[in-house]
């Protein structure tokens, strides 16, 4: 009787795992399709107005005379 317990024990603990492999599967799958979708979301922008302004005062031309 404590055969068949346990490879009862065992079947469940490996359904438990081979379930959530798949669940984390699936949400790696669906976090790739909707970072592909959105891709603006990885740009880096200035956070602060001090930040904005010396980014561009970084990239402005030089123009003086």
């Amino acid at each position: 009787m404590s055969r068949e317990r346990k490879r009862l024990g065992s079947s469940i603990r490996e359904q438990f795992w081979s379930s959530l492999f798949f669940m984390c599967f699936g949400v790696a799958i669906l976090l790739f399709l909707v970072a592909i979708e959105h891709q603006e979301w990885f740009s880096l922008t200035p956070a602060t107005g001090t930040a904005e302004a010396m980014s561009y005062a970084s990239t402005s031309n030089d123009t003086k005379s």
